[in-house]
């Protein structure tokens, strides 16, 4: 324990730091003494405790391990920071549907995000309702703004005239590719190019990670005192400082506008989820403070997800040039010269959206799912006779659903059209969308809580992979391989440095 929290602070250690050491050394004791704690209420129920390094993929070889030898039973991975019990693949019908008074989403995001600083697993009914039912219902307008943007945001992200082969970076790029196309459909214009908002935006999330990754080790009720000593957490709350300024201006704005052109003229129907957000409110004066809180939940939600996921299908398209001229032969087929998608065209992508789906398969945002908190006093009862006890986390894990041999022939293998040559089969032809959940897909979730943002990171993917793949060639540098995920705990994360080339094609 000591060492771990020594090599997670000692790094760039200043006074602020060294403030924060001393409170994370002072607090180690309490940490040791709860990890004993909570590893003696798993083993007097039958389960077993796996001890794992966060380094060097250390838990990824941890959890095989366990799986391996507990493959239909569950087993606790005690990584540093938390304790966590990994429940096996037939747990998903017991845990999908369980309400948040005996199994908690809403509790998890909130210790794994920082969530008195981000916002996460925080009372938020409107945005929760936006989510649901708004954001949904309006997925074709959303459609349309990142339809109108994607020209924009590939000039400023990576170049619209790379006349020869350009190395680029594809994590920064889709990353400032995803704030801005969001930002058209969260904000509109023309906030969502403003730079300051864009490098805001993309920093809050990178805060609210780096933040996590030294604040895990803190107990609870000692971090609201230890926090404000680190550099990320300093720079968090700026970066909220910033947006809750830049959004005040624009809320003003609005409001100059509807009183001035009536409802009509607001923009209300324009897209926007700022306006959608706005209508949930039953006052219908939500204060900046609350439109602010809302802002950054979807921020936070759909940047981290997006980021990875266009990063992935950068690399997938790079890697794989067999499949691209049959994916541009759909596109031109579907869309027609103009190249324009819309709510009609998107469905009939089958191609896309099977190599998309394959892309999550094989590089999904995390190595389990499904997490929540037990809050049950009864603790959470499962099939296979075993009782979790209140206040651990229960996750299912990914892996050997996307990797299962039953459900897809050669696992391991990147097959871009897997998903479209299944929903040829007579009465599949709905099933194994990108967007489609079960028991053979849990990337996205399961059940009550499955992601509701799915269709919009889903809708954007496809916006993004079509522009790409119609308006540029792209390849691995000469010489290099496909870049091979990094593993920070239980997430997986694309290469941020590993690069690909372009170049710019007349479509």
């Amino acid at each position: 324990m000591f060492a771990e929290l020594l090599s997670t602070y000692g790094r760039s250690l200043d006074l602020s730091n060294a403030v924060a050491v001393a409170a994370a050394v002072a607090s180690a004791l309490f940490v040791f003494y709860f990890r004993l704690r909570r590893a003696t209420d798993l083993h007097s129920v039958g389960i077993l405790v796996f001890d794992s390094r966060d380094d060097d993929n250390g838990i990824v070889a941890t959890l095989e391990r366990a799986h391996q030898l507990h493959p239909d039973t569950p087993f606790a991975l005690a990584v540093p920071g938390q304790q966590l019990v990994v429940l096996p693949v037939s747990e998903i019908e017991t845990v999908k549907a369980l309400p948040e008074d005996q199994l908690s989403i809403k509790k998890h995001h909130y210790n794994q995000f920082l969530g008195e600083h981000s916002y996460m697993g925080t009372k938020a009914d409107e945005f929760d309702d936006a989510m649901r039912n708004a954001l949904v219902r309006n997925t074709p307008m959303v459609l349309r703004a990142f339809v109108a943007e994607i020209g924009y945001a590939t000039r400023v992200t990576i170049g619209d005239n790379l006349p020869t082969w350009t190395k680029i970076t594809p994590k920064a790029a889709m990353a400032r590719m995803a704030t801005v196309l969001s930002g058209r459909s969260f904000v509109g214009l023309p906030l969502s190019r403003d730079e300051e908002w864009i490098d805001a935006t993309v920093g809050f999330t990178g805060d609210v990670s780096r933040a996590w990754m030294k604040l895990r080790f803190i107990p609870h009720p000692l971090r609201p005192f230890v926090a404000p000593f680190f550099s990320e957490v300093r720079s968090l709350e700026a970066r909220k400082a910033l947006i809750t300024r830049k959004l005040g201006v624009l809320l003003r704005e609005r409001e100059k506008k509807r009183d001035r052109d009536g409802p009509a003229g607001s923009g209300a129907a324009g897209g926007e989820l700022l306006d959608w957000l706005r209508d949930q409110y039953s006052s219908g004066q939500p204060s900046v403070k609350e439109l602010t809180r809302d802002q950054l939940l979807a921020t936070f939600a759909s940047i981290y997800n997006l980021t990875n996921a266009l990063t992935y299908m950068v690399f997938d398209l790079a890697s794989h040039p067999e499949f691209v001229e049959e994916l541009r032969a759909e596109l031109h087929d579907v869309l027609g010269q103009d190249g324009v998608i819309d709510k009609r065209t998107i469905m009939h992508l089958r191609k896309l959206d099977s190599f998309v789906r394959e892309s999550q398969r094989l590089r999904p945002t995390s190595l389990v799912n499904i997490p929540r908190i037990v809050t049950s006093p009864k603790g959470l009862r499962l099939t296979t006779g075993h009782t979790i006890p209140p206040g651990f986390l229960v996750m299912v894990r990914a892996q050997p659903i996307n990797l299962s041999p039953k459900l897809y022939p050669e696992p391991e293998k990147f097959d871009a059209f897997r998903f479209s040559r299944m929903r040829e089969q007579p009465g599949q032809e709905m099933k194994v969308q990108h967007t489609s959940t079960g028991n053979d897909n849990i990337n996205f979730g399961h059940g009550i809580w499955a992601c509701p943002g799915r269709f919009f990171a889903s809708a954007q993917i496809k916006v993004v992979a079509a522009h790409l793949i119609r308006n540029f060639d792209m390849r691995l540098t000469p010489g290099e391989k496909k870049p091979v995920p990094q593993y920070g705990g239980l997430a997986i994360f694309p290469d941020a440095v590993a690069q690909v080339e372009l170049r710019s094609r007349t479509p």
